[in-house]
C-alpha cells in the first residue's frame, strides 16, 4: 500500500484497552476510523491495521489551558507542541483580547492544524509583555464594548472571556476588571474564566463571582492564603459552594499556577479536578512539560487513569461546547495512543516542591479526523 493509499485506507486501531470517558467504559477492543468519524464493525479488506496491543487508546486530548498565540511574546506553535503530546485541541486562554483577536485568527488560527478556541482577554491587548507588566495595570484597556463587539465578530472560534483577576497583573485595578469581564460574559452567554493568583483579588470573591459553567483556572495553586483549602487544608466554603452551582476546577499548571501539596490535600478531601491542563507557554514550557506530563502527575497523586483522561478529554470539551473528547461512534475520529511506561521521574509545581513517580503517560500515536498527525520515532 502507497503512502497516499494509507492516508486514504480507514484505520484500525487493534487490540488496546480503549477508554471512553463519555461512557466510563474501559476495555481490550478494536477501534476503526473511517471517513474523519468513529466507525461501526469489524475490520475491512484494504484497512489499514495497526498493532496497539498494551496500549491505551483514547479520544484526542483537549487542553483547556494555553498560550498559542502565533508571535506573541508568549505564543507556543500549536501544531509543534499538540501533536507530539496527543493533544488534537488546544484552548488559547486570553492571549489576545479585542483589539489583537483578529491578528489571532491570522496569524494562529488560520494557519494550524490542531483544533483551537479561545477565550478573549478582557483586555483589549490580551496577555502581551506579561514580564514587564500585567494587561489590567491599565485599566483603559478594559473595555467591555470592545469585548462584546469582538466575541460577536468571532463567535466561531471564540468560547469565553478571561481575566487575570490578581495583584500581579491587574494591582488595585483587579476586582473592577473582575466585575467587567462578569458582565461581559453574562451579556454574551458564554463561560467566564477566571485566574486565581496572589491577592488581591481574593480567593472568595473570585469564587462567589463565579457561575455554572464558569472556569476558575489555577484551581490548585499555592499562593499563601489565597488558595482553595484553607490554613488547615480544608476545602473553602467559598469553593465547595461553587462546585455545588456547577462552576468547574482547572488546573492550568503553568509557572506558579500548581501546588502539590494543595493537589494533595484537594484530593483527600474528595475534591478532584474537574479539567486538568498546562497552561503551556513560552516562559512555562520547561516546567509543565506537556499535557501528558501533567497527568502523570495526576497519576503519581494516586488518581485512577480513567478520572485523569476523563478531566482531558470530554470534559474540557463539553465545558466550551465542542463535540470532541469522545469514542462513541458518528463522532470525530480525534484519537489519541498513548503507552503507560516505566519511568523513575521527578515532577516539579510551581512553588518548589516535587513528585517522584514510577510510571510516565508518552503519546505514540496521534489522529486529528481519522489522519495520522504524529507518531513517535517517525521522522
Amino acid at each position: 500500500m502507497s503512502a497516499a493509499d494509507q492516508d486514504a485506507a480507514p484505520v484500525v486501531l487493534r487490540g488496546g484497552t480503549v477508554h471512553d470517558p463519555a461512557t466510563g467504559r474501559a476495555r481490550v477492543t478494536d477501534v476503526r476510523l473511517e471517513g474523519g468519524v468513529i466507525a461501526t464493525g469489524d475490520a475491512q479488506p484494504g484497512d489499514r491495521v495497526i498493532d496497539v496491543t498494551g496500549r491505551i487508546v483514547s479520544p484526542g486530548l483537549v487542553d483547556l489551558h494555553t498560550h498559542i498565540f502565533a508571535g506573541q511574546d508568549l505564543g507556543v506553535d500549536a501544531d509543534g507542541v499538540a501533536f507530539p503530546s496527543g493533544t488534537t485541541t488546544m484552548i488559547d486562554t486570553g492571549s489576545a483580547g479585542a483589539h489583537l483577536i483578529g491578528a489571532f485568527r491570522a496569524s494562529t488560527l488560520e494557519r494550524s492544524t490542531v483544533g483551537i478556541r479561545a477565550f478573549l482577554n478582557i483586555a483589549t491587548i490580551g496577555a502581551t509583555s506579561i514580564l514587564l507588566g500585567g494587561e489590567l495595570r491599565a485599566p483603559w484597556y478594559v473595555s467591555e464594548e470592545e469585548a462584546v463587539a469582538a466575541i460577536d465578530a468571532h463567535r466561531d472560534f471564540v468560547v469565553g472571556v478571561k481575566v487575570r483577576a490578581s495583584a500581579d497583573v491587574g494591582g488595585e485595578h483587579a476586582l473592577p476588571a473582575l466585575a467587567a469581564a462578569r458582565r461581559v460574559a453574562d451579556r454574551v452567554g458564554l463561560p467566564l474564566m477566571v485566574h486565581l493568583g496572589p491577592p488581591p483579588v481574593g480567593v472568595d470573591e473570585i469564587a462567589d463571582s463565579l457561575r455554572e459553567g464558569d472556569i476558575l483556572t489555577h484551581a490548585f495553586t499555592g499562593w499563601p492564603g489565597n488558595a482553595v483549602v484553607d490554613d488547615d487544608g480544608r476545602t473553602r466554603p467559598s469553593v465547595a459552594r461553587a462546585r455545588q452551582r456547577g462552576v468547574l476546577l482547572d488546573i492550568g499548571h503553568g509557572a506558579s499556577g500548581f501546588s502539590l501539596e494543595v493537589a494533595r490535600r484537594m484530593l483527600a478531601a474528595g475534591q478532584p479536578p474537574d479539567t486538568i491542563s498546562t497552561d503551556l507557554h513560552a516562559y512555562s514550557s520547561k516546567t509543565v512539560g506537556d499535557l501528558p506530563q501533567v497527568m502523570s502527575r495526576f497519576l503519581a497523586l494516586g488518581m485512577p487513569l480513567g478520572d485523569v483522561l476523563r478531566c482531558t478529554t470530554v470534559t474540557p470539551a463539553r465545558a466550551v461546547g465542542l463535540a470532541v473528547g469522545e469514542l462513541t461512534p458518528g463522532s470525530r475520529a480525534d484519537v489519541t495512543v498513548l503507552e503507560l511506561v516505566d519511568a523513575d521521574v521527578e515532577y516539579a509545581d510551581g512553588f518548589g516542591a516535587t513528585i517522584r513517580a514510577s510510571r510516565e503517560l508518552r503519546a505514540v500515536q496521534t489522529f486529528l479526523g481519522g489522519q495520522q498527525v504524529y507518531e513517535r520515532g517517525s521522522a
